[in-house]
């Protein structure tokens, strides 16, 4: 699975007229987010069940232990303000790998550094976790909001956090928003036990998916 996008002048011009485009850094989660910034990659993974493994000899890195897509069809271009997308997505997903929420290590955020994006998110998963919430990051600080080819590079960073054991840090975060408080983390985490990673990708239309990643 995978995807790949390239920047075009047609995807500055049209996330301009939407007027989530910031010319500047991104600033995933924090209180003075003002856009996107866009970036261009390719990143893939190779799945593979157990019969296949027994005809390849390979070696599992990491396994994809839960997966869901959820649609909260609120707006054409915005999440819901309630997050329910975003929610449902999370919550089949974990039911998928059979665990509890207080089972996930690590949070890749979709954090795009959008106004309605990062709060809609941020409100799903103080539903999700409670006041339990993991340490989460948005790595588009590091990529910019690669499009086609985000959910696949997203869930390669989740894959080496559990490989390497360390969470990639949420670059350019000062202020807590207002309205949820919460705070990513903002350095690289190592030395710590990750046995679940959560990957979130949404996208227009209010079309949400969420992978689970587990160690092996």
């Amino acid at each position: 699975m995978g995807g790949t996008d390239p920047i075009t002048l047609f995807n500055i011009k049209g996330f301009s007229a939407l007027n989530i485009y910031d010319p500047d850094i991104c600033k995933p989660f924090d209180d003075s987010r003002k856009g996107l910034n866009l970036g261009e990659g390719a990143g893939f993974l190779v799945l593979e069940n157990e019969h296949s493994i027994s005809i390849t000899n390979n070696t599992p890195i990491c396994v994809l232990s839960g997966w869901n897509n959820a649609t909260d069809a609120y707006h054409q271009t915005a999440s819901s303000p309630t997050g329910d997308g975003a929610y449902l997505a999370m919550q089949q997903a974990l039911v998928k790998a059979g665990i509890g929420p207080e089972k996930i290590d690590y949070i890749n955020a979709h954090g795009t550094g959008t106004g309605n994006n990062d709060l809609s998110e941020s409100i799903a998963i103080q539903r999700m976790f409670g006041e339990n919430i993991p340490k989460f990051s948005s790595t588009k600080g590091f990529t910019g909001h690669t499009l086609a080819a985000a959910g696949a590079l997203e869930a390669i960073y989740c894959v080496q956090a559990i490989q390497h054991q360390g969470i990639p840090p949420n670059l350019n975060f000062a202020t807590p928003m207002k309205e949820t408080g919460m705070i990513p983390q903002t350095t690289y985490a190592s030395g710590i036990r990750l046995d679940h990673a959560l990957s979130n990708s949404f996208g227009f239309g209010g079309n949400c998916t969420c992978l689970i990643f587990s160690r092996v």
